[in-house]
Formats: C-alpha cells, structure tokens, sequence
C-alpha cells in the first residue's frame, strides 16, 4: 500500500514543494487548509504532476479540528505514515510581537499557533504510529527558537518551547520507530506571504534579507525523514 503524507497547514508554497517532494517517492498526499477553494488548486496541480491527493477542510490550530481531519484522512487512505505540521497561513504574522511588547494576552495566541496546536497533532497521530512501530511527524519550526531574536519576542518564546518538544520526541521515540524532527526555517520562503510583503513594503529593511526557494525546504525534509540521523536541520541564516 502506497505511504500517505499529511499536510497540517498547506498552502500554495511550501505545501505544494513538501507534496511534489514526497509524492515524487510514491506518496500519496493528504492536505489540511482552512479553505476548500486553495486544497481544490493545490490538488489539481498535484494531479497534473501525477501525485495523488485529497483536500481535508480544517483549522490546524483548533484540536478538536485536528482529530476530526485525522480521523478522514484515516478513513480516505488508511492511516498517515508522515505528519507535517506547518502552522502558518496568510495572517500568520499577526499577532508576532517584538520582546518588550509581550504580554500574557499575545503570548498566548502564539503558543496557542505554534505550541499547543502541535501538541494536539501530535495526541491524534501517535497512537497508531506507536502501535504500529512506524511513522514520522516533522514541524516546520523557526530559526527565533535556536537564535533569540528580539522582534520575534512572542514567536520565538513559542517556537524555543516546540524545540524542546520536538527534540524530546524524538529522543523518547526512537526505540518505537517513530521519528519526530523539524526544519527551523532561517529565511524568507521564495513566494510566500511574508516574502510578498517584505518586497512590497515601502520601508526599507535596512538588509538584504535572504530568500531561499520552496524546494530547498521541502529537499531538507525528505533527507531528514528518510535519513533519520538527527532532530532537526536549520535552511537559512535570517539575521545572523
């Protein structure tokens, strides 16, 4: 039976790159958005390159809707082989805050996104995962969790404690043949929202910021699933 990838949060970028990447070795693709008009795209250019994929309509930062996608994708394909969690989306930015501007309020918005919806992905697939002794669940995390980065006071607070989660994971996994990992994501996805925003903003940054295409990434996520040798991998420099 052909391996089936879960998408939690794609999108027309980086999704799509992680679809291409894993659907190139056999994979059939399940993908977790918000809104049916972009899995509709994204499934269409998936079936054109060959890749067979399903839309799943779903907020990944809420639990509950978590466990109902993962329960139809089980129902669809028969079980998920590889969970990815990308907490992201259009608006991601929203809400980041620089570090003398968090507060418990906008804090708890971020580890809501980056944290906690996490850890619920992680609740909804793990048990069939363990019980078969196979799987991967891998994050898109955040260089602001390896580097503190002050502008990202918030995010980065977040993303240090997913760093933590994600590392223990995979210690405490290892014997099960499950393996839990992340790319920490150090510059600006080519084509993304912020990549968008940043080019078209009218003030200048102040630096070159370095933007690094889609299928860097998602090259870096199939070597650390297929290889297995370590945590996580860290594409980009932003900021240092």
């Amino acid at each position: 039976m052909p391996l089936t990838l879960a998408i939690f949060g794609a999108g027309p970028v980086l999704g799509l790159s992680l679809a291409r990447r894993f659907g190139r070795e056999g994979f059939r693709v399940a993908l977790v958005a918000r809104t049916s008009a972009n899995l509709d795209r994204l499934v269409a250019e998936l079936a054109a390159d060959g890749v067979e994929a399903a839309g799943f309509t779903a907020d990944v930062y809420d639990p509950a809707q978590i466990e109902t996608a993962v329960a139809a994708i089980t129902e669809r394909f028969g079980r998920i082989d590889v969970a990815e969690f990308s907490p992201g989306g259009g608006n991601m930015g929203d809400g980041i805050k620089a570090v003398l501007d968090v507060d418990p309020s906008n804090l708890q918005i971020i580890l809501d996104r980056f944290l906690l919806s996490g850890v619920a992905l992680v609740r909804a697939v793990l048990p069939d995962m363990v019980g078969r002794g196979d799987g991967a669940i891998l994050f898109t995390a955040g260089q602001s969790g390896i580097h503190p980065t002050p502008f990202l006071g918030n995010a980065g607070m977040a993303q240090a404690a997913l760093r933590n989660y994600f590392h223990n994971l995979n210690g405490a996994l290892a014997d099960k043949g499950v393996y839990v990992g992340a790319v920490n994501v150090g510059a600006l996805i080519e084509g993304s929202v912020p990549h968008q925003a940043i080019m078209s903003a009218t003030e200048p940054l102040g630096f070159e910021p370095e933007v690094i295409h889609p299928d860097v990434f998602a090259e870096t996520f199939w070597r650390l699933y297929a290889e297995r040798d370590r945590p996580e991998a860290l594409v980009g420099s932003f900021g240092h």
